[in-house]
């Protein structure tokens, strides 16, 4: 068995710190959240330089991280392990803390954000429940989310797409662990050893992207969103089980990030300049095959140079890798809803959103880590819900 790659878990504790920044800045950006503020030109200009340095890899990364885990975890398990390891790690936590306490105050939130609530929190709270059986028994074929149903998902949408891809998937992981499988893999290595040759990724990507984006869409999330995080899920499976896919990402690690700058602008100029509409929706033109093309190869350069920076730098282990390691489920289950409640005091002061965003920030990363170090991390029943192996 391979060493563990601890510059997989450093990334993971980024990615998530990258959620977090991400989510306390939401309150400000130009795109619709749960809670907002009145939009000026100071934060348009905050919320493009967002969506240029977090944006192109923060998800990506996350699941392309969950397919490393996933090639290390079926090493030592069988198909049938594999998903009941799954199960424990993704569904308990989905549909205990995070169906019952943590996507409660967010629906509320977002149905007084967008008029559709207008009585107090405890006068609603009530209805929040009743119509949970309901919710589960509305499966939306158009809408992939749906099959791992969820009353008001919040960002746990993210658990319930990475559930639904695991299982999927399953099929596809076993075949590659097989001898043949192993050949394919074999064979994709040797290509991207070759210059230019760990690029090859994009095409599939770009693909998935044009073919389906352009569908109207039915929930938050659609099946050419799915098909994407499911991409990057089985690159990050593929890439773990050949170092030759490691050294070609060290070797273009500048290419990549000329990658991600030139593009985000190209992008960026396709919105700005010619107007090309980024929401969802039937059409299918020339230069939405453009956009999406510009944006697959954006995003696949923003993740292989993050790789690229990880393998180079962060392959060691300290007490704080091992502490943040553990920490990065219960941190992302609980950082949204404490982040939200905090903003809901807050938003409201008369002050600059710069001072309301710093305050945010700090008092939210110390409640949640708090949470997670006093309540969490010494519980054995909240280690479990939250999706946490037994303590050693």
């Amino acid at each position: 068995m391979k060493e563990r790659r601890h510059d997989v878990d450093w990334l993971r504790i980024i990615a998530v710190l990258a959620v977090f920044l991400f989510h306390c800045a939401s309150f400000f950006g130009i795109e619709d959240w749960h809670l907002k503020v009145p939009v000026d030109e100071q934060q348009v200009a905050v919320d493009r330089l967002m969506y240029f340095f977090i944006v192109p890899w923060f998800l990506p990364l996350f699941f392309m991280l969950a397919g490393f885990a996933s090639w290390y975890s079926l090493k030592r398990r069988s198909g049938g392990q594999y998903l009941l390891e799954r199960s424990k790690r993704l569904l308990i936590p989905l549909y205990t803390v995070g169906l019952l306490i943590l996507a409660v105050p967010q629906a509320y939130f977002d149905g007084v954000t967008h008029g559709k609530i207008t009585s107090t929190f405890w006068q609603w709270l009530p209805e929040y429940y009743l119509n949970i059986p309901g919710d589960f028994l509305d499966v939306q074929f158009l809408d992939p989310a749906s099959f791992v149903p969820f009353t008001f998902s919040g960002h746990l949408w993210f658990i319930q797409f990475l559930f639904l891809i695991s299982l999927v998937t399953l099929p596809l992981l076993l075949y590659l662990k097989s001898e043949k499988g192993h050949g394919l893999i074999n064979k994709l290595a040797g290509c991207c050893a070759r210059p230019g040759g760990i690029f090859l990724f994009v095409i599939p990507l770009a693909i998935t992207q044009v073919g389906l984006k352009w569908l109207p869409p039915v929930g938050d999330r659609t099946w050419a969103d799915f098909l994407w995080f499911q991409f990057f899920f089985l690159a990050g499976y593929i890439i773990a089980a050949d170092d030759r896919f490691t050294d070609s990402i060290k070797r273009h690690g500048w290419i990549s990030l000329a990658l991600w700058i030139i593009g985000f602008v190209i992008a960026g100029l396709l919105v700005l300049v010619w107007g090309f509409d980024l929401s969802p929706g039937p059409d299918f033109s020339l230069l939405y095959v453009i956009f999406q093309v510009t944006w697959s190869i954006t995003c696949w350069g923003a993740v292989i140079f993050m790789l690229n920076l990880g393998a180079k730098t962060l392959n060691f282990s300290n007490k704080m890798l091992v502490y943040g390691n553990e920490a990065v489920m219960p941190f992302y289950l609980f950082h949204q809803t404490i982040i939200l409640i905090v903003g809901w005091f807050i938003l409201p002061w008369s002050t600059d959103n710069t001072l309301k965003f710093l305050v945010i920030t700090v008092v939210s990363f110390a409640l949640t880590m708090a949470l997670y170090d006093v309540f969490i991390r010494r519980s054995s029943i909240m280690r479990f819900l939250c999706g946490m192996r037994k303590k050693a």
